[in-house]
């Protein structure tokens, strides 16, 4: 299997739309804890460790170099209004909030490992978050990933990365603000 280096995980975790990138470094915290939903926490913004353990895993090595990638990862996590939390990974992900609750996923699948010139086999990836805070600076659920492959020499790359496409690796989530 090819070395899965922390940069590419970072691409991976969470790639998706922005529309208002410009505002990324806002790490703002919105409402209060009564117009926050029914558990009345109010998540505070700012830099989280994630924690990560393997779930399930159906896709081999992969998976295990994905949770070793995440595990001990700080993400910065902004919440520029109430209906918004804002993954600022490589490329920053807006994502539907509703109270303490986030959920996010890929709008399509994006590029994971492209084998060219070698192969015209392309490692394609999707993935979902979901998280509860259950105080302001800790949270919990799961991160989803999904990769399945593309071209006429994939059964190639199966042998390579003991897997067969497509398969699935979900890990279960601690967030941890940093102080």
């Amino acid at each position: 299997m090819r070395a899965f280096p922390l940069l590419v995980l970072a691409l991976v975790a969470c790639t998706g739309d922005s529309e208002n990138p410009e505002d990324s470094g806002s790490t703002e915290d919105s409402g209060s804890a009564e117009d926050s939903g029914s558990a009345g926490v109010v998540p505070a913004g700012g830099n989280y460790t994630i924690a990560s353990t393997m779930r399930s895993n159906g896709c081999a090595t992969w998976g295990p170099s994905f949770n070793n990638s995440i595990d001990g990862f700080t993400l910065e996590i902004s919440f520029p209004d109430e209906e918004t939390a804002r993954f600022h990974w490589v490329n920053v992900q807006d994502c539907p909030r509703e109270g303490a609750s986030v959920s996010c996923k890929t709008a399509e699948p994006l590029l994971l490992d492209d084998y060219a010139p070698d192969s015209d086999a392309r490692i394609m990836y999707e993935d979902a978050t979901v998280l509860t805070w259950e105080t302001a600076d800790s949270a919990v659920g799961t991160w989803a990933v999904d990769l399945s492959c593309e071209g006429t020499q994939c059964s190639m790359i199966e042998a390579l990365n003991d897997v067969d496409y497509p398969c699935a690796i979900e890990m279960d989530w601690v967030l941890s603000r940093e102080e």
